[in-house]
């Protein structure tokens, strides 16, 4: 993209502050994961933040981090670069959380793979991600292709839209 993606705005607001507010209903603290360059620029206002810890360039490298942050809790993990994500997928996905698998997560917007960055991680899923790691795997959707999982059917795969690029954002927008 260029640049920020938690920045883009898609309702009147950053992205980030318009995801912190549609998760705060389902979560009892909203962290944003950031890396070491964005810390400077964040607001004072902020709510928590995860700063990245792993040399790795991949979304696994917050996810992993928040685990680092606090091992015994289970992180809802909410991509920035998904606007058209609403409570209503959200409320499908808390109401079919499964805390005796791996992780409770969406397929895709191909509806064929999990969609790793709108997913329930839970506790027990930490050390297998830091193990497969290790192991050299850095992708997160072949770690929870690989572990017990419960996967569901959003309710409008089209919410799944990721805007990674100008064009797909000028697409959507207009």
């Amino acid at each position: 993209m260029g640049q920020d993606k938690s920045l883009l705005a898609y309702h009147g607001k950053p992205q980030r502050e318009h995801l912190t507010d549609l998760l705060r209903p389902y979560c009892a603290e909203v962290w944003w994961s950031v890396n070491a360059d964005q810390v400077d620029g964040l607001p004072d206002s902020a709510p928590p933040f995860v700063v990245d810890a792993f040399a790795v360039n991949s979304p696994l490298n917050g996810i992993l981090s928040a685990f680092q942050q606090n091992p015994a809790v289970a992180w809802l993990v909410v991509a920035c670069d998904m606007p058209r994500l609403t409570g209503r997928t959200l409320d499908a996905l808390v109401a079919a959380r499964n805390p005796a698998k791996a992780a409770t997560t969406v397929y895709d917007s191909d509806g064929q793979a999990p969609e790793p960055l709108l997913t329930i991680y839970e506790p027990a899923i930490g050390p297998i991600l830091l193990r497969r790691l290790a192991e050299g795997v850095r992708s997160p959707r072949n770690m929870l292709l690989e572990s017990d999982i419960h996967v569901v059917t959003a309710p409008d795969i089209g919410e799944l839209l990721n805007v990674n690029d100008p064009d797909t954002r000028a697409r959507w927008q207009s």
